[in-house]
């Protein structure tokens, strides 16, 4: 597995193409604001995008989804807790990130802790890790973890927005990513790669927890 790495530099968020070289088939985790980035590099590598994985529904990570599942026909999965949140984003919200609206596929096919996804000849599993959302997910593949805005490298996501939760947030860290191998790679919503025993050993907001 490829992981292809586009960042957006004016909210600093960050989408991965989980790629399988073998069978032309990728998976997108989030989809922020460049979508014909996303869509020119499936292009000119010949693949099939088989689904789009979402983290959370905080709108950073959501920009350029209708575009993406418009033009590639795949399906989006987000967590029911957020993918409800989603419909009633207050307009003034919006506006502060300077968007009018917010453009949604007409559904969300739904995730739950512990559901493994098979998609393009790779294994999702599905860890549900409310704090910085209520619905907020992860999603581990092959040593590798994708996690949204959880943990981030020597820090750690907001928990500020409504249903945003410290005391959630780090139950979350302790009993669904703490508990991974060590060496397990983490590619979070925002900032590099980091791993799992480097912020259990040097994270200030995780050590002791």
């Amino acid at each position: 597995m490829e992981i292809i790495t586009f960042t957006d530099y004016s909210f600093g968020s960050n989408t991965y193409l989980a790629v399988n070289e073998e069978e032309g088939k990728a998976v997108l985790i989030d989809a922020g604001v460049s979508p014909s980035q996303v869509l020119k590099y499936l292009e000119d590598h010949g693949l099939q995008l088989e689904a789009v994985l979402l983290t959370h529904g905080h709108p950073d990570h959501l920009m350029g989804l209708k575009e993406i599942v418009d033009a590639t026909g795949a399906p989006a999965y987000m967590h029911p807790a957020d993918a409800e949140m989603v419909k009633s984003i207050p307009p003034l919200f919006l506006r502060m990130l300077g968007l009018d609206d917010l453009e949604l596929p007409e559904e969300f096919l739904p995730l739950e802790d512990g559901q493994e996804l098979e998609l393009g000849g790779m294994r999702f599993k599905v860890l549900h890790t409310p704090g910085h959302s209520e619905g907020s997910v992860c999603f581990l593949t092959d040593g590798v973890l994708f996690d949204g805005d959880l943990v981030f490298r020597g820090s750690i996501g907001r928990t500020d927005f409504p249903g945003g939760s410290m005391q959630t947030l780090l139950r979350s860290v302790k009993e669904k990513i703490f508990t991974l191998p060590s060496e397990t790679r983490i590619y979070p919503g925002h900032l590099d790669s980091t791993v799992v025993g480097w912020e259990k050993r040097t994270n200030p907001f995780l050590i002791g927890i």
